[in-house]
């Protein structure tokens, strides 16, 4: 069978064409969808891709991520599956542009579409997530939320140091953890230096001030573990042990005269402050009054309050133990 050349050629026009056609890539559609334009820092914010795109990249518009300044170096975030998600860490106002690729596999032929939106993002953050005296000796002890506007520290008199009993003092550092690097804190109206000692014995006046101007109080209380000062039983005073790990709990062992009646006796003692009571179960020991069995050790619960704040106490407990020589 003849086939006419001019047949031939014409086939050999159309298979050049159809190449061309694949080695074109098509053209992709930029879009997308998001909840909201206003954002807390270190809020999620949520974006869906909508449209049609072999690759898709998202320029969040901060550091490191600005698409007017992808020819230096900055760069987009790539979508996944259609979903992106991307919190600030700092307040302001950003430029988010999608970029939409389609390319041929041998990436002759390279298309794009772009779509974009402004977000905000603000910093009102004047929430205390935690406040500590770091350096209490050589630990950091965390104060404890009382409510929504109080804060009471809980710290011991004295503290077991190596081989010494060292007394902890009220003049300490403090530290604050708050989820934005831009809240400035205050203590009585002055403004919050990490370096600087403050005085314990009193109730500390907090504010805290967010990057958009909101300010919130606070109260910082703090509370000695209740202890006894002296503890005499038939005559000796009781030696002390203490913990390097729990400060609400310590130790008192005795050694009295071999053949004493330990069952029924009344111990003399005195407290550091009229604000500490000491009990054992639920009931309240008084000096050379209240007795109690010490064939057996005794366990006393200490409730240390702050004056005229029963709501703020700090508990502690003390273990006697009594033996006869």
């Amino acid at each position: 069978m003849k086939i006419a050349l001019k047949t031939i050629l014409g086939f050999l026009v159309i298979a050049a064409f159809t190449a061309c056609e694949d080695d074109e890539a098509t053209q992709p559609h930029a879009a997308m969808s998001v909840g909201k334009y206003i954002y807390d820092t270190n809020e999620t914010m949520k974006i869906h891709f909508t449209g049609s795109a072999e690759n898709v990249v998202i320029y969040t518009g901060d550091t490191d991520h600005d698409y007017e300044l992808r020819e230096a170096s900055n760069y987009g975030l790539v979508v996944n599956k259609g979903l992106f998600t991307y919190s600030y860490q700092q307040p302001g106002t950003y430029k988010v542009v999608c970029v939409a690729t389609n390319h041929t596999d041998a990436g002759n032929s390279i298309k794009r579409d772009t779509c974009s939106f402004m977000v905000k993002v603000i910093d009102d953050v004047t929430e205390i997530e935690r406040l500590s005296a770091p350096q209490v000796i050589y630990d950091e002890v965390f104060a404890n939320p009382v409510n929504e506007t109080d804060w009471l520290l809980r710290l011991p008199r004295k503290i077991k140091f190596k081989t010494s009993n060292a007394t902890v003092s009220l003049s300490q550092k403090l530290k604050f953890y708050i989820g934005s690097d831009s809240t400035k804190v205050y203590i009585d109206d002055k403004e919050f230096s990490s370096t600087a000692k403050y005085n314990l014995a009193n109730v500390l006046n907090i504010k805290l001030k967010s990057h958009e101007g909101t300010e919130r109080p606070y109260k910082l209380y703090t509370v000695n573990y209740g202890e006894f000062k002296t503890f005499e039983l038939l005559g000796v005073q009781g030696t002390i042990t203490r913990s390097e790990f729990d400060y609400s709990y310590y130790e008192i062992n005795m050694t009295v005269p071999s053949g004493s009646d330990l069952s029924n006796l009344a111990p003399t003692f005195t407290l550091y402050s009229d604000n500490d009571k000491v009990y054992i179960d639920d009931v309240e020991q008084i000096s050379g009054t209240t007795t109690a069995d010490f064939t057996k050790p005794v366990t006393y619960r200490f409730v240390a309050s702050y004056p005229n704040r029963p709501d703020i106490t700090a508990e502690s407990t003390v273990i006697v133990t009594v033996t006869p020589q």
